[in-house]
C-alpha cells in the first residue's frame, strides 16, 4: 500500500484522478510545512547550544584577564548582564520550539490524520515527550542554572570592591537583569515547577506517614 492509497479520501473511487491530484497537492504542502518547521526548530536548538558555548568562552576570557593578567576585578560586572541576556534569549528560543511543537500537534497532525486515515502519523513530539522523562527536565534546569549562578557569583565577588556611584549602578543593573532572568524562567516553567513542588510535598507527606506508623508500632 502506497502513501497515495492512504492519502485518498475515504469513499473516493480509485479512478477519481481530480480528487487524487488534490490530495497529492495537499499532502505535498503538509509535508513541506512540517519539514520547514522541523528545520527551524533544529536551527533554534543549535543556536541555543552555540550561545551557551559562546557565553562560557567569554566568561573564561574575562576570568583569565582578572586572574592571570591581574586586571581590574570589576570587569566581572559585565558577566551578570551577559548571563541575563543569554539566558533570556535561550528561554525565548525554547518557547518558540514549544509553540512549533504545539502547531504540529494541534494543526498539522489533524490534517495528516484526515488525509491518511491513520492516527500514527506525526507522533514524534508526543513520543519524545514521553521518553525524555525527568532527565530532560534536569538538563534544562542545569542549563538555566549556569547563567544566574555565574552572574550572582560575580556580583558577590565585586560587592566589596565598589567605590563609586557608577560602579554601584552597574552592580544594581546586573542584579536587576538576573532577577528578570529568574522571573522569566519561573513564568515559563511554572507548570513544571508546580508539579515538582506538588510531587515533593506528596513524597514528604508519604514519608512522614510511614515514619508515624513505624513510630507508633514501636511505642504502642
Amino acid at each position: 500500500m502506497t502513501w497515495n492509497d492512504l492519502a485518498r479520501p475515504r469513499g473516493a473511487p480509485p479512478g477519481d484522478e481530480a480528487a487524487a491530484a488534490r490530495v497529492d497537492n495537499r499532502t505535498n504542502l503538509l509535508v513541506a510545512e512540517y519539514t520547514a518547521i522541523r528545520a527551524v526548530m533544529a536551527q533554534k536548538s543549535a543556536a541555543s547550544h552555540a550561545l551557551v558555548g559562546a557565553y562560557l568562552t567569554v566568561v573564561a576570557v574575562i576570568l583569565g584577564f582578572v586572574v592571570a593578567n591581574r586586571a581590574d576585578p570589576r570587569l566581572l560586572l559585565a558577566v551578570p548582564v551577559l548571563a541575563a541576556i543569554s539566558g533570556i534569549t535561550i528561554l525565548r528560543r525554547r518557547r518558540d520550539r514549544e509553540a512549533a511543537n504545539s502547531y504540529i500537534r494541534e494543526v498539522l497532525r489533524p490534517v495528516a490524520l484526515e488525509c491518511s486515515g491513520d492516527d500514527r502519523v506525526f507522533r514524534w513530539d508526543d513520543f519524545y515527550a514521553q521518553q525524555r522523562g525527568s532527565r530532560s527536565l534536569l538538563y534544562e534546569f542545569g542549563l538555566q542554572l549556569v547563567f544566574p549562578l555565574s552572574g550572582f557569583a560575580c556580583l558577590f565577588v565585586t560587592l566589596p570592591l565598589l567605590a563609586s556611584v557608577g560602579e554601584w549602578l552597574a552592580w544594581l543593573a546586573g542584579l536587576s537583569f538576573l532577577v528578570a532572568l529568574i522571573s522569566a524562567y519561573v513564568h515559563q516553567n511554572r507548570n513544571h515547577l508546580a508539579r515538582s513542588v506538588s510531587g515533593s510535598r506528596a513524597l514528604g507527606l508519604r514519608l512522614a506517614w510511614r515514619r508515624g506508623r513505624s513510630g507508633g508500632g514501636r511505642h504502642p
